[in-house]
């Protein structure tokens, strides 16, 4: 029975996430220091670093 009742929070917490992961997104973003942080770790990706280059020039 516990593992049917984590088991249907589980699911409901990735469904309202997955509904809402923009709204997350853009709050999270909204820091200063986590926007700088998380663009420099994304643009340690070669594959990502690439696109964006070719994109933005």
């Amino acid at each position: 029975m516990n593992k049917l009742i984590w088991s249907i929070v589980f699911t409901l917490l990735a469904y309202v996430l997955v509904q809402n992961r923009y709204r997350l997104m853009n709050l999270i973003l909204e820091q200063n220091q986590v926007r700088h942080f998380f663009i420099k770790w994304i643009m340690k990706i070669p594959y990502i670093r690439t696109k964006f280059i070719r994109q933005a020039f």
